[in-house]
């Protein structure tokens, strides 16, 4: 009599988990199937996640950055995106980038404001879909002080006679990294005395600028504190300043 053997090859079960990193979750239709706990084969062509990189500025500026996607093989919707944790000075244009049908980013504008916080921050993304769950990422912000300069004048008190000219340096010490254009307004300037030029200018890779101080014959006499403020091309201004006394001539 012969026999017969049947044998049974038990293949394990699995699950396909697509696009999956450490920091972030899947969303889409394939991620949030509730008739199971454990998507079925091939669920996951479904789903989608969320890519981004880490982004530095500085206060007063902007920098650019983006949200990719990856897809599965059947996801093929828009994704709207919200940012989370951003830290105070920091605004975020447009507000609600959109991965559109099909596409492979959005692109976005993170800007800091002068007095934005320092530090570094995680940022967290969400990918909102028409249909199914949202997907999360985050990446990592560091906001840098700005380049900043400060404004020097010279430290003692300037004599002018009336009807005479005194020429004055007006000096400024800049940050490692600050390379701009500063452009001086002077304020308060009493009767009778002007400056010039008018229009001063401390161009990059100088480190001071002449100002000639002219009384006129019959400028008030006393003494007196006119505010100078220097304007960058970005970021804040700096400002000193300058006392001198009108003598009679």
């Amino acid at each position: 009599m012969k026999r017969f053997f049947v044998i049974s090859l038990l293949l394990p079960m699995f699950a396909v988990n697509f696009g999956c990193d450490k920091s972030g979750t899947p969303g889409g239709p394939g991620a949030t199937d509730s008739k199971s706990k454990t998507p079925a084969y091939g669920q996951a062509d479904n789903t989608f996640n969320l890519t981004a990189s880490a982004i530095s500025l500085k206060q007063g500026d902007a920098s650019a950055g983006t949200i990719g996607i990856k897809r599965g093989t059947d996801f093929d919707q828009s994704v709207t995106l919200a940012f989370e944790d951003l830290p105070k000075g920091v605004v975020l244009e447009p507000t609600a980038p959109v991965i559109l049908s099909k596409g492979t980013d959005a692109k976005f504008t993170l800007k800091a404001g002068d007095d934005a916080s320092l530090g570094d921050f995680t940022i967290k993304v969400i990918g909102h879909p028409s249909k199914g769950g949202d997907a999360t990422e985050q990446f990592k912000l560091t906001v840098s002080k700005k380049d900043t300069f400060t404004l020097s004048v010279p430290f003692w008190t300037t004599a002018l006679k009336q009807g005479e000219t005194k020429i004055v340096t007006i000096s400024i010490s800049r940050d490692k990294a600050f390379d701009q254009d500063v452009s001086l307004k002077f304020d308060g300037l009493p009767k009778g005395i002007s400056v010039e030029p008018t229009s001063a200018v401390i161009k990059n890779g100088e480190a001071d600028t002449k100002i000639s101080f002219k009384a006129k014959e019959d400028a008030g006499l006393g003494d007196f504190a006119v505010q100078i403020t220097a304007h960058p091309t970005k970021g804040a201004d700096a400002s000193h300043e300058f006392k001198f006394t009108v003598a009679k001539k």
